[in-house]
Parts: C-alpha cells; structure tokens; sequence
C-alpha cells in the first residue's frame, strides 16, 4: 500500500516535469542560451535534492524504540524499564516519546505522524529529511511558478479590447467597466492559447497551490520544533500547564547540534572588556 502511494507520488512528479521541460525549455533556450544552460543548472540541482531527501523520508525507517524483552532479567536492569507503557499491538515494552502507529504496524520514536503523502511515519530517524523534502520542495514549485509565470508571459496572446471608446461615469463605475473589459479581453485570448500555454497555465496553479499547502507545513514545523514539541505531543499536551522550554537551541539539537546556539555565536556578545585604572 504505502509502495503503490510512493509510486502515485513519483508518476505525479514524472508527469510534471515532463510537460514542464516540453513547455518551458524551448522558450528559455529561444531567450538566450546561458538563460537554458542556467535554468538547466537550476533545475537539475532543485530536482536531485528533492528526489533524494523524498526518497530518504519514504524509505528510510521512521525510528524504532529499544527492543528490550519484557521480564528478561539478563537485558533488564533494574529501573531501566522506567516510564515505560506496555503496547498491545506489538505485545512489547514502549518506551518514552513513543507512539504505535496503526498504518505502519510498529511502535515509532519519537514519532511527529504518519505522512500520506510520503507513505511513512515521520519520526525519530527520517524526521531531518522531512524537513529538508519540505524545504527543497517549497524552493521547487517556487521556482516553477516564477518560471512557468514568467515564460506564460512571453507566450500569451496579446489581449483585443472590445471597447475603444473612453469611459464615462463614477470613478466606481469606471473601475468596474474597465475590470469587465480587461477579464473578457483575458478569456479571449486564452480561447487561442496553445498547448504549450495551457501547460503552463497548469503548471503555475498546480505549483502555486502545492507551495501554499508546503509552505504551511514546513511553518508548522518549525514551530513545533522551535517548541520542542511535535504534532503528537502537541495534541497530547493541550490543556496542560507544563510547556516545554522554547528556543533556537531545540532547532539546533534537531538539527544535530549539542550545544546551545549561543555557543557558535558566542562571538557577537563577547565585547572587549576596557579595564581602567
């Protein structure tokens, strides 16, 4: 199930870039050809990175909890089975920070939640990647709609006005006439748009759209990293008074970083002391 979901994802993105390259790359090329050579450049590098940290986020293990076996005295010390919840699904301890995901089959640590899109939990091991897919993903439809917009620009008819003659009237009744004019002078020329054009057309709403609910996503994110916190814990959490300890340095252990963020920037506040006599 979640390889046929991976697969829908990867045909999805096959498609897209396909019809991109057809509707995109001759236009850039015409322009000039460092213009081609860079936006191959550009799209090469943005479409790698976010392949690999798909593919690293997908198929990479979300993270599973210490396997410890209940009641065995040589494994288990004693305290160390400490906070410890038994799981009836997998009819094994479940440590701390742990939750048992049902779509998956496994206790996950650590785990954010279980991503449709990705057909994988997100947790503890493939968390970072997540990230980076939603990051180098937001840069990506961003730059395909900046793209898709800017060549749609240089292919589209140029728009036939009805009216010639100058309009008269409140300035409201001005505004409205000419918005009238310039929305059906619009859908005129896209009637004879080409087919190129309406893969473009495409392209930005589509790229627009996944940017807007990527560009959420990711925000979220950082939020409930910045809060040490993820979204399970978050919904288990609400209502109660005990809020972790917000800051940059739960981005900087996120990231894999153990020291706190001052340290790397201890040289901003270290001013030089004037001793006087």
């Amino acid at each position: 199930m979640h390889g046929n979901m991976n697969i829908r994802a990867f045909s999805g993105d096959v498609c897209e870039t396909g019809g991109g390259a057809w509707a995109i790359y001759p236009v850039v090329f015409s322009m000039s050809y460092f213009c081609g050579v860079s936006h191959s450049i550009i799209t090469l590098v943005l479409s790698t990175s976010t392949i690999s940290t798909f593919s690293l986020a997908a198929f990479r293990c979300a993270g599973t909890s210490p396997n410890i076996p209940w009641g065995s005295y040589p494994a288990v010390g004693k305290d160390d089975l400490e906070n410890y919840t038994f799981c009836l699904y997998c009819a094994k301890p479940k440590s701390p920070q742990t939750h048992h995901c049902r779509s998956c089959g496994m206790c996950i640590l650590d785990m954010d939640h279980h991503c449709p899109f990705i057909g994988n939990c997100v947790g503890a091991a493939n968390h970072r990647y997540f990230i980076a897919f939603l990051f180098s993903a937001v840069i990506s439809t961003v730059y395909v709609s900046i793209m898709s917009a800017y060549v749609g620009f240089h292919l589209w008819p140029p728009l036939a006005y009805r009216t010639r003659h100058s309009f008269s009237g409140s300035s409201t009744d001005v505004a409205m006439r000419l918005l009238k004019e310039i929305v059906i002078a619009f859908i005129d020329s896209a009637v004879v748009l080409s087919a190129r054009g309406l893969i473009l057309v495409y392209l930005f709403i589509a790229s627009l759209s996944v940017e807007i609910g990527l560009s959420v996503l990711l925000w979220q994110q950082v939020c409930f990293i910045y809060e040490g916190k993820t979204y399970l814990s978050q919904l288990s959490s609400q209502g109660d008074t005990d809020v972790g300890k917000k800051g940059c340095h739960n981005l900087f252990r996120f990231l894999g970083y153990p020291y706190p963020a001052s340290r790397y920037f201890q040289f901003l506040f270290n001013n030089k002391k004037i001793h006087s006599k």
